[in-house]
């Protein structure tokens, strides 16, 4: 006896309690597994944890936005379809979310059917409607490929841990603003930080070693006193920390 497909998971991040639970009740009853959250704050975790199919991301959360999240979903899981919810409704504001990597984007109110067709759409879509994303990305005197985690300087391919990998690109996707050990091993791992685990130092030494030339002192990524960790580009850089 063939067994049954295991149905699509969708993740809803939707800060309005009651569209989130009509949006779920609709989308359960065409067969789909929803898994709801208010904010980002359970992004990573969720992601880590589970096979996601398809993201239905509310742009106005509180925090970290949706644009922040769909540059962070397009950076870790480029193939995962993400529709952009929101009431914003200029046409600037639709082609700002568009750019950034997003599907599609419905502009609150919309009718549920209208949703359900779209998510049916990509779903069906699948690998061959992918968002193409930047894999090799340029910084300064580097080159990172996410593809295959490695650095590319001077010639020499450097290769990285996955976990390297996305700490690289987390620091490079916030250049200029400070993460601290909670936020990089939040947002990379999906786990809390404690203050008696030091790995995160650990991870950012030996990047260093792979992509500063004086490792000891770092052009690229800084030591923030008190703060954390902040990645600065070549055209930005100031005074070390």
């Amino acid at each position: 006896m063939l067994k049954s497909a295991a149905p699509k998971r969708l993740l809803l991040i939707e800060d309005d309690e009651l569209l989130s639970r009509a949006l779920t009740e609709s989308l359960v009853s065409q067969g789909y597994q929803v898994d709801a959250l208010a904010t980002g704050e359970g992004i990573p975790r969720m992601m880590e944890r589970n096979s996601v199919n398809l993201i239905i991301l509310d742009i106005q959360l509180p925090g970290k936005d949706g644009l922040y999240w769909l540059k962070w979903f397009k950076s870790y899981y480029p193939s995962v379809p993400v529709i952009l919810v929101s009431s914003r409704v200029q046409p600037e504001e639709r082609v700002e979310g568009l750019q950034a990597g997003a599907h599609d984007y419905l502009v609150k109110p919309f009718h549920d059917q209208e949703l359900l067709i779209k998510v049916q759409y990509f779903l069906k879509q699948g690998k061959t409607h992918q968002e193409t994303h930047q894999a090799v990305i340029k910084i300064g005197d580097f080159t990172l490929d996410t593809i295959n985690n490695v650095v590319i300087k001077n010639g020499f391919q450097t290769p990285l841990t996955e976990l390297e990998c996305k700490i690289l690109q987390l620091l490079h996707m916030n250049a200029g603003m400070p993460l601290s050990r909670e936020e990089l091993m939040w947002q990379t791992m999906g786990i809390r930080y404690v203050p008696s685990n030091r790995s995160i130092d650990t991870h950012i030494n030996r990047l260093r070693k792979k992509i500063e030339d004086a490792p000891a002192n770092p052009t690229y990524i800084r030591t923030v006193r008190g703060r954390g960790y902040c990645f600065y580009l070549p055209n930005t850089a100031t005074s070390a920390h």
